[in-house]
């Protein structure tokens, strides 16, 4: 679960449940904040922008923001610069194959951004990283900041590959 900035807090969050096919009651996870939303969608613009050793090419990527698809916008926008993005649902990982399509059967990768942390009002530290298969993935830890321009990655720190 994120952390959220002490300026904007989400206020009172009861834990809502929502009944599962099996009637099982699981917990639903908050609705991301407009802050939350720019800092993972900036994420996103460094991770397009560094090159995956070994990911399939032409590649395709599947986004995930703290475990949900990223808003329409914010895939839209990313789709205009140039490489084939996609929601994290509309992929599948299997054992064998990795990252799978579930469309059309192509090999992608997922990117994903799975934890902010607000360090203060202009910055975040954001935990995410890519996933090709079990043998080739990495999670970085990845500095963003806000000064008078839009959210944007200042520093990234491997943090494991393999």
């Amino acid at each position: 679960m994120s952390l959220t900035h002490p300026a904007h807090p989400r206020g009172q969050a009861s834990e809502t449940h929502a009944s599962s096919s099996l009637g099982a009651a699981r917990p639903r996870r908050p609705v991301l904040t407009p802050l939350e939303v720019a800092v993972g969608e900036a994420v996103f613009r460094y991770q397009l922008q560094q090159p995956v050793a070994d990911a399939p090419q032409p590649a395709h990527y599947y986004l995930a923001l703290q475990g949900r698809d990223p808003e329409a916008a914010v895939l839209h926008r990313l789709q205009r610069l140039g490489p084939v993005v996609h929601p994290f649902s509309r992929c599948r990982v299997t054992a064998r194959d990795g990252v799978v399509d579930r469309v059309t059967g192509v090999q992608g990768v997922i990117l994903q951004v799975a934890r902010l942390v607000w360090v203060h009002a202009a910055a975040v530290e954001a935990i995410g990283g890519y996933y090709c298969t079990h043998r080739h993935a990495a999670g970085f830890r990845y500095h963003v900041a806000h000064a008078r321009a839009p959210w944007a990655v200042t520093a990234a720190y491997l943090l494991w590959r393999v």
